[in-house]
């Protein structure tokens, strides 16, 4: 379910990886290669274009039925080049294995979109400098919040998560006004719930956190559409310390209530494994105790139905950027209205 995340302080230079054989990305090989790669395979290079990457735990919630699965895959993922790889060091026990997009994976992802992979602007370098970026804690955490809800999803039928967009793209959809950190959409028992996502690191001052909300203010009053933020901190601590300052800020404001915000922490989702339990606490509602996820819906009655995110409904996408990202719904099995079908 959700994964334990680590503080970026935790997340030390990658362990120096062992001897691997590994085939040359030239042309031959990318012909030869994509004559290999199932429907699965395409699938998960896209789910790393679009959220940079995934840990092998996360790739099996994803996608795999057994970790043994997913490790005989993706060892041969990464030895035709389609995926790289790292593992952070962390001083106690061990990291899990992170991947990331590498060059044949990119060039085959460019040519199914029918684009010169020279525009595609990939890099293997920095693909995979995300290993040392101090933002390698803050992604960890917020793809362990998704992954962790698509894991849950993939327990129970009447559950499923149809949209999870990366914060690149919603920074092409909404860049103008706020760059949220992602979006997902919920779904349970015939009910939707959709929400910006916030994923504080601790990091910073927390005054950064509150300076988003006019641009998400903004951004309800242009589109006349209400959007929930779901702001997850990494402590009990700085969540109370936090909510203070939200909730101070909204008084300020003459429409708080197109800015339904709840709040989460760290703790609670490795505690209950999963983000739709009853660990979000809505900001204008304290008495009434944690909500489950999609339990959120009764306590904003004016919430409007989420509208379809996928590209495939009629609406178009109005990013100019060329698609490098899997439409919704997600993710990949067949029972929860998929794009493809495991093969194996």
């Amino acid at each position: 379910m959700f994964e334990p995340t680590s503080a970026q302080r935790d997340l030390r230079a990658p362990v120096p990886a062992r001897a691997s054989a590994r085939v040359a990305a030239t042309a031959d090989h990318l012909a030869t290669v994509a004559a290999h790669l199932t429907a699965r395979d395409r699938w998960l290079a896209r789910m790393l274009a679009e959220h940079r990457t995934l840990t092998s735990t996360q790739i099996t919630q994803l996608a795999f039925p057994s970790r043994r699965a997913a490790n005989l895959r993706l060892q041969r993922l990464y030895s035709w080049r389609v995926l790289d790889r790292f593992q952070p060091y962390v001083g106690r026990g061990r990291a899990p294995m992170f991947y990331v997009l590498d060059t044949a994976g990119a060039h085959l992802l460019a040519h199914e979109d029918g684009i010169d992979p020279r525009d595609l602007g990939f890099r293997a370098e920095r693909s995979v400098g995300i290993a040392y970026s101090l933002r390698l804690a803050h992604l960890h955490g917020l793809n362990s919040l998704v992954t962790g809800l698509i894991a849950d999803a993939q327990a129970h039928e009447e559950r499923a998560v149809t949209a999870w967009w990366s914060e690149a793209r919603c920074a092409r959809h909404f860049g103008d006004m706020v760059r949220p950190d992602g979006y997902a959409r919920w779904r349970e028992h015939g009910r939707e719930i959709e929400g910006f996502i916030e994923w504080d690191t601790g990091s910073y001052h927390l005054s950064r956190v509150v300076s988003k909300l006019p641009g998400y203010a903004e951004l309800a009053t242009t589109s006349r559409i209400v959007t929930p933020l779901l702001i997850c901190f990494t402590t009990a601590q700085r969540e109370a310390h936090a909510r203070r300052l939200l909730a101070e800020h909204l008084r300020t404001q003459p429409r708080p209530q197109d800015l339904p915000i709840a709040t989460t922490t760290a703790e609670h989702l490795e505690r209950t494994a999963t983000a739709s339990a009853d660990v979000w606490l809505p900001l204008a509602h304290r008495d009434g105790g944690r909500s489950r996820l999609i339990d959120l819906r009764a306590v904003w009655p004016h919430l409007p139905e989420p509208t379809s995110a996928d590209p495939a409904s009629g609406s178009a996408d109005p990013s100019p950027v060329p698609r490098l990202s899997p439409p919704a719904p997600m993710p990949p099995f067949a029972r929860h209205d998929l794009t493809w079908k495991p093969t194996g």
